[in-house]
């Protein structure tokens, strides 16, 4: 005779819990997130950084262009002086003598006036509503722009001119120097640079 044993379970113990597809997880999908997250978070971080070198970039452009600004007021101004009656042949300029009138140089400047700075001679101009400050900023100009002139020769049309011009702008390493060819024929002033 067969014996049969039975073996009693309790019937919550064979009912699994519902997985969706079937299958039983096991922190994957935790563990897929978790990356997810770092990865974003490795975006969002280098996002900001490049916001930061951004917002640097524009403010060095600003500032550079305020030194051009500067330099091609400078350049205006001594435009306007020669057109004015004040064209001669110049005289000898010291290379190391700042002036505050407007003068016309028979010698060319100081031979490295490109590359160093601060220029130690030419004309200090100050235009209307410029506010200088050493410690530089937003509203101020670093230093007062400067200009040199220096006279050319006699051309069948009139004086000829070099005008040269440094521009600072917030700080002083925002930095224009700007040169204009300027012309005078019998009495009215001609830029052979721009209008």
């Amino acid at each position: 005779m067969k014996s049969s044993a039975f073996l009693l379970v309790p019937a919550a113990s064979l009912v699994e819990p519902h997985v969706s597809g079937g299958v039983k997880q096991k922190g994957f999908v935790l563990i897929a997130s978790l990356l997810i997250m770092v990865v974003l978070t490795i975006l969002a971080l280098s996002m900001f950084r490049s916001f930061g070198l951004q917002e640097l970039m524009a403010g060095n452009m600003r500032e550079k262009s305020r030194a051009i600004d500067a330099a091609q007021a400078a350049i205006n101004y001594a435009e306007f002086w020669l057109a004015k009656g004040n064209a001669s042949t110049g005289s000898t300029c010291s290379a190391s003598a700042t002036v505050n009138q407007p003068v016309v140089c028979s010698n060319a400047p100081p031979g490295s006036y490109l590359t160093t700075l601060p220029w130690a001679f030419g004309v200090n101009y100050t235009p209307g509503g410029m506010q200088t400050n050493s410690n530089g900023g937003a509203n101020n100009y670093y230093a007062n722009p400067r200009y040199y002139i220096q006279y050319l020769g006699t051309y069948p049309n009139g004086l000829m001119y070099r005008i040269t011009a440094l521009g600072y702008g917030g700080n002083s390493n925002a930095v224009a120097v700007l040169q204009s060819m300027y012309q005078v024929p019998s009495g009215s002033g001609t830029s052979l640079t721009g209008p």
